[in-house]
């Protein structure tokens, strides 16, 4: 079926939750990932070009850290250049066999004039780009037992499967759910748009 996945990463909700869906589907099939940053042309100034460049460590080690949890290869690449070219190249040069990117699912006239990063990928490349939106995405977290189960999963995964795990509690952005061990306390952040648990340590 597919092989080699790739999903293009800008530290957005909408490509975080494309590249957890590229990391289950790998995970499926039997796939590796390609994550790829593209920062585009560095023409900005020291500061922000040092903001860009950590914006796309940190969106390509969570991709890495996914992974990991699911015992699927992900391999990161940072890029410059004109994002859906470089993408299209990229995509030939690995010898991908599909490519799954995050949309903002926009239409009508906009869509027309503008097009879409995806759609542009869409047209340069010989192989399927399957495009992921958020609202109808079903990793989106909804319910406080969805925020438990993904917090269970993320403590067995990290080596505290005997934690304790109370109620969730709901921000604007994310559920948080504290846990307790007989090795200490912890608040898993799970981000409500893309399912995306990070777990943090108190004390």
């Amino acid at each position: 079926m597919y092989t080699h996945i790739l999903v293009p990463v800008d530290g957005s909700p909408e490509a975080e939750n494309a590249a957890r869906h590229a990391v289950h589907l790998a995970d499926e099939v039997g796939a590796d990932v390609h994550a790829l940053y593209v920062s585009g042309d560095q023409s900005s100034d020291e500061s922000t070009a040092k903001a860009i460049a950590d914006c796309g460590r940190r969106a390509l080690e969570e991709v890495r850290e996914h992974g990991d949890e699911h015992s699927v290869t992900v391999d990161t690449t940072v890029s410059e250049g004109e994002p859906a070219r470089t993408i299209a190249e990229f995509a030939t040069a690995t010898d991908v066999d599909l490519v799954v990117m995050g949309t903002h699912g926009r239409n009508g006239v906009d869509r027309l004039l503008n097009g879409s990063v995806a759609e542009r990928v869409g047209r340069l490349v010989s192989v399927p780009v399957t495009t992921i939106r958020l609202d109808d995405s079903r990793q989106a977290v909804a319910s406080p037992l969805e925020a438990q189960r993904i917090a269970r999963e993320k403590l067995e995964v990290t080596g505290h499967e005997d934690a304790v795990v109370e109620s969730p509690s709901h921000q604007r952005t994310a559920w948080v759910v504290h846990a307790t061990d007989d090795r200490g306390e912890y608040n898993i952040h799970i981000n409500s748009a893309s399912g995306r648990a990070k777990l943090v340590q108190l004390g």
